[in-house]
């Protein structure tokens, strides 16, 4: 077992493009605690030597009043002190098989199961408060400072070389430059997985979609062709959901600067932190990079860029949340001359049942929100009524009645309303467009 100190590590030379990375113990309860026991003996060799000799010569004291008593007293000792870290590791193991350590740009963050399946970010501890740092063969152990609410961290993994040369290299950036950090990015397993999924609930991925104006933020829309199920184009972000959009309502920074969950303000639901994004559009939509030459059949990647970085910098949505451009006092805009479009709705992925749309990746959970273009006259009505009362007034759809619908009647409605919702809009209105002509 290879032990590095905080000092040792940030001297190191290392990768300055580190990966996250995300653990959970797979191991049997033997398995881990003879190892974490055993490594007590490497890491503390002077404490283990002094503790267990003072334990095992306590029954010594009584050797004058009986020899047989401290002679049994001995094997007694040993068997409690046995005991003891049998109890101890048990109760550590069931929380490391119970919860998910992920290691990123943020620091190491621990995160729990909810009875919804969703993985729950519940505490995140910053790299500068470790301490020291142990490799062994199978796993990684490290100890934080005196008072940290995470205590120890055990990280299993067949390459334990590749988890260190991605701690040390986050504890060096940390160090380096604790503001500007760089966007946040999948992991080539996470984006591969997350790729898998998108595939999975909304069809074959046919193209990334390439940002021809070079602005934005770096993420991948990728473009699932209309099905004979699915009558639509589906857009879909690839890397916004790297990027944590905390809920700052459930959470508290102690002075140590760890981050943890404030239960007392938790009432229910999910408490979500990444989101991917997704569009649809009309099955005559021109969806390829040489159709984004036009003006008229770009504007919706801006759009969906733009959400990705109005939550970068802002807060989260939440289902049912609008996005709007236009002031009160401001000329009204639109996203594009040909469309009254601006202002943009947050909702599941309809017509897909809310709860199939999370993605357990690396660690954490994805929510993938759908971004619904709207008029600032539906933005109004929704200001004033629902998200609900919009979908059956301007699209003659709803949502608790169609999730109880087949399947193919849920893809033949919302494609006949989402057409007929672009339809009334994409019109070549007398507007002033939002986004710039395109270079």
């Amino acid at each position: 077992m290879r032990h590095i100190t905080r000092d040792e590590a940030l001297k190191l030379l290392v990768r300055n493009n580190p990966e996250p990375v995300a653990s959970h113990c797979d191991k049997s309860m033997w398995w881990f605690i003879t190892r974490a026991v055993g490594g007590l003996w490497i890491q503390h060799p002077l404490k283990m030597i002094v503790s267990w000799l003072y334990l095992l010569m306590l029954p010594l004291i009584y050797v004058q009043k009986s020899i047989g008593f401290a002679i049994i007293g001995i094997p007694f000792v040993f068997f409690c002190i046995l005991a003891y870290y049998f109890y101890f590791y048990r109760k550590l193991y069931k929380a490391l098989r119970e919860n998910t350590y992920r290691i990123d740009e943020d620091g190491i963050s621990v995160s729990i199961t909810t009875v919804d399946g969703i993985w729950a970010r519940y505490l995140t501890t910053p790299f500068s408060l470790i301490k020291d740092i142990w490799l062994a063969q199978n796993y990684i152990y490290i100890e934080t400072e005196d008072k940290t609410d995470i205590g120890v961290v055990y990280l299993f993994s067949d390459e334990p070389e590749r988890i260190l040369g991605n701690i040390v290299s986050y504890m060096q950036l940390e160090k380096k430059a604790k503001e500007d950090k760089p966007i946040p990015y999948y992991s080539a397993e996470e984006r591969a997985d997350l790729r898998n999924f998108v595939q999975e609930r909304f069809g074959k991925i046919d193209a990334v979609l390439h940002d021809t104006d070079g602005e934005g933020f770096p993420i991948d829309i990728v473009s699932i062709p209309p099905t004979k199920q699915r009558k639509y184009w589906t857009l879909c972000t690839v890397g916004a959901g790297a990027i944590r959009v905390p809920n700052q309502e459930y959470y508290k920074q102690l002075d140590n600067g760890e981050i943890t969950f404030d239960e007392t303000k938790y009432t229910d639901g999910f408490v979500i932190e990444h989101f991917e994004y997704v569009m649809y559009l009309p099955p005559d939509w021109n969806v390829t990079d040489a159709d984004l030459s036009k003006d008229s059949n770009y504007w919706y990647l801006r759009l969906l860029r733009d959400v990705v970085q109005y939550t970068y910098y802002n807060f989260q949505f939440q289902l049912g949340d609008t996005l709007s451009y236009n002031d009160s006092d401001g000329e009204e805009l639109s996203f594009d001359a040909s469309t009254d479009f601006f202002a943009a709705l947050m909702l599941c992925p309809l017509p897909d049942v809310p709860n199939e749309m999370f993605a357990n990746i690396g660690g954490r959970t994805i929510q993938f929100h759908q971004v619904v273009p709207i008029t600032i006259e539906e933005s109004n009505y929704i200001s004033q009524r629902s998200a609900a009362d919009f979908m059956k007034k301007y699209m003659s759809i709803d949502a608790v009645m169609l999730d109880e619908e087949p399947i193919d009647v849920k893809h033949k409605q919302y494609s006949e309303a989402l057409i007929s919702h672009f339809e009334r809009h994409i019109r070549g209105a007398n507007v002033v467009a939002m986004y710039p002509k395109q270079k």
